[in-house]
């Protein structure tokens, strides 16, 4: 399976959501797995059909699927149960592929990313959303000791996120997600 990551660069499933998780690796973090931070985002997050804006709603499918992706990470037992309330089709196999291969290889994640997301393009049935992302704050370690895979980065890891989401009649859900290298935005 293989995904464009750049503009005519095409990159494997997992070295794509690697390399967003590399791109986390960015400010310092010494928890232990055991000590997750408290700012997870909650499991019971906002339903994307929450809104009655759909600008608004799509913006939540898209806010939804970055928690279930963040909450993945931070374990080596990822659980995607929530993954189809706010994604499908190549985003949804982006998120899980891309995480379960960090997995397998003891490599977790702490902290988030953050976003600044706007939608671009709004039609009835489809929309388009650009980000940019700084993950800067979202780090890669190691699962068993807590120690962190790469250094903390002294600036912020900004990369560019184009995403594109389908409404079925009863919810907005992100279908396709690019993310591009590091500086891109």
């Amino acid at each position: 399976m293989m995904v464009q990551l750049l503009v005519g660069e095409p990159m494997s499933l997992s070295r794509a959501i690697a390399g967003l998780l590399v791109a986390i690796s960015a400010a310092a973090c010494t928890a232990s797995p055991e000590e997750a931070p408290q700012d997870e985002p909650s499991s019971t997050s906002p339903s994307p059909t929450a809104s009655p804006d759909p600008g608004e709603a799509v913006l939540d499918a898209y806010e939804g699927l970055w928690g279930v992706i963040v909450n993945a990470s931070r374990t080596t037992d990822p659980d995607f149960s929530e993954l189809d309330n706010y994604a499908e089709g190549q985003a949804a196999e982006l998120a899980q592929h891309g995480l379960g291969a960090e997995a397998e290889e003891g490599v977790v994640a702490r902290g988030a990313p953050t976003h600044d997301p706007e939608v671009t393009s709004l039609e009835e049935t489809s929309a388009e959303i650009e980000d940019c992302m700084d993950s800067s704050e979202w780090l890669r370690e190691d699962a068993e000791t807590g120690e962190l895979i790469e250094e903390s980065p002294s600036e912020p890891l900004l990369r560019k996120v184009e995403a594109t989401a389908g409404f079925d009649g009863l919810v907005w859900r992100i279908s396709e997600m690019r993310i591009y290298e590091q500086g891109s935005c």
